[in-house]
């Protein structure tokens, strides 16, 4: 039912090491401009003498390349470079690549009265240093960036090294583990405020720094409210999922300049101005497993990154109020999605190569709220206990922790783990629009025998989308006040469900406790 579109590769990234001169950018009047270089290194997976680099023409300047580059052609937003040689598969080679980014503002090397910071969801990355700018080609990353001595610098991994030569703070970060490259991440300011805590891994207790860049004005009780909350929601995600899988984990606030509420970039979550709140945090938190640990084969795969941190806020509500408030907010996700439904599937194979804009590929109804619908209707389906049983063996499978899954193979995983097909259920809610509209019919006659005789009919009647099989509850409701929940397949349309009794029904309750939170009922 899915088709799994590829894209041949020639070589993959090995490792960036990045050099940036950011001096100037944080010195009136701000300038956009700065000289850096980067150290490319590759692993040929055929025999190639040339890369093609994403390298966007409006941001950057090439000025040379070296080590195992010779030549180069920066045109149509492409770094094509020329190699020394003739490179056999699984040869590693470096590229040295020195540039310059323009004063310009292109919305993801971000500039603006002292603060500097990036946001490279979802092809950001290639506006400030050339790169090979697809979620599936991870990385190793390591920084090396030139500040003034007054700016506090961050970025993903560990801090390696900090040292002062004049006037020029020079930092050093280093990720020890793969980055996709729009996780890839800095921020800088002069007046930052810097709290450090740690937080103790159980698995190995190691202890993971929690670093917390705020800012002048923002709200202090916000930001010591979050500062309690994280290792709460460390300890759980890491007992529900996997340990916590990265070095550290950092948080920055940004300005107005930032499109989102927050940007999950690995181990250093970006935040809107003094957005120190308990279910964005939660939801950047998440994404540290679902989208940074497994991150999506192609931008088609981006509702499994959303669609999981959404749902898990309503795992962290469950978690701290019950079943009830976990509930509550899966509901207010169904009405989000029903308020603004765009009418169009979440998923698009077409967004493996064309990638589209934001306003599509980050739809809020759909890829959040739609897709963290559907993850509740698979925990239906499953049951608890397998649900939560295959969470647990999804993020310790060996085959995709620090790479990347494709929505075909999580398919595939999640039926075989279940020795069930789930091809069906994943099909009609992600390729198909909408959502089902039920009509239903309730007959009532007492038999020859004595006994009641119920039959129940199912309809659906949307005309905007196919037919959806799902299983459905139903309450048999009898005179007597007592109750029965019994569970059918609704497996086609127009099907008829015929129950027999000792007591007399009085009415049929459909999905009472509204499992199936994605649906319409027409009398």
């Amino acid at each position: 039912m899915f088709s799994q579109e590829t894209q041949s590769n020639t070589f993959n990234a090995v490792s960036y090491d990045l050099d940036i001169n950011l001096y100037n950018c944080f010195i009136k009047p701000f300038p956009r401009s700065f000289e850096a270089n980067v150290t490319v290194t590759v692993r040929a997976l055929a025999e190639i003498n040339s890369i093609n680099l994403n390298a966007d023409n409006y941001s950057l300047i090439i000025d040379s390349v070296a080590l195992s580059g010779n030549s180069f052609l920066h045109s149509n937003n492409i770094l094509s470079v020329g190699l020394s040689r003739m490179y056999d598969s699984s040869e590693v080679l470096d590229i040295k690549i020195y540039y310059r980014h323009k004063d310009v503002i292109d919305s993801s090397f971000i500039v603006r009265d002292g603060i500097v910071y990036t946001d490279c969801q979802p092809i950001g990355a290639r506006k400030w240093f050339p790169c090979n700018d697809k979620p599936s080609d991870k990385a190793l990353f390591s920084i090396k960036a030139k500040v003034p001595v007054n700016v506090l610098f961050c970025s993903n991994g560990m801090l390696a090294d900090s040292t002062v030569a004049d006037s020029i703070l020079t930092y050093k970060w280093v990720s020890t583990k793969p980055v996709a490259t729009y996780l890839i991440v800095i921020a800088g300011k002069k007046d930052f405020n810097l709290a450090v805590n740690e937080w103790t891994r159980k698995s190995d207790n190691e202890n993971i720094q929690l670093r917390y860049y705020s800012q002048k004005g923002e709200t202090a009780f916000n930001i010591n409210n979050i500062k309690t909350k994280v290792p709460r929601i460390l300890d759980f995600f890491s007992d529900l999922f996997c340990e916590y899988p990265f070095e550290k984990l950092g948080f920055v606030t940004t300005n107005r300049d930032f499109q989102w509420g927050g940007m999950e970039n690995q181990t250093l979550i970006t935040l809107c101005p003094d957005c120190w709140t308990e279910d964005l945090v939660c939801h950047e938190i998440a994404h540290q497993w679902f989208g940074n640990l497994i991150s999506p084969e192609n931008w088609s795969d981006i509702w499994l990154n959303e669609g999981f941190a959404t749902y898990s806020e309503a795992l962290w509500m469950e978690r701290k109020g019950g079943y009830k408030d976990y509930k509550r907010n899966i509901d207010y996700e169904a009405v989000k999605y029903f308020a603004r439904n765009p009418g169009r599937p979440i998923y698009n194979i077409d967004w493996n190569t064309n990638v589209p804009a934001d306003s599509l590929l980050f739809n809020e109804y759909l890829t959040y709220s739609k897709a963290a619908c559907i993850i509740h209707m698979l925990r239906y389906i499953l049951g608890d206990e397998a649900f939560f049983k295959s969470l647990n063996l999804y993020m310790n499978n060996p085959n995709y922790l620090y790479g990347n899954i494709s929505t075909p193979e999580f398919i595939r995983f999640m039926g075989e783990i279940n020795e069930m097909n789930l091809d069906w259920f994943f099909y009609e809610w992600l390729t198909q629009p909408n959502h089902p509209v039920y009509q239903t019919r309730t007959e009532i006659d007492k038999t020859k025998s004595g006994k009641w005789k119920l039959d129940y009919t199912i309809n659906q009647t949307q005309t905007n989308s196919s037919f959806f099989k799902m299983p459905v509850e139903l309450k048999i409701v009898f005179e007597n006040g007592k109750d029965s929940l019994v569970k059918v397949e609704n497996a086609y349309n127009v099907q008829k469900y015929t129950f027999e009794f000792n007591s007399e029904p009085s009415r049929v309750s459909f999905d009472p406790n509204n499992q199936i939170v994605l649906k319409e009922v027409v009398k």
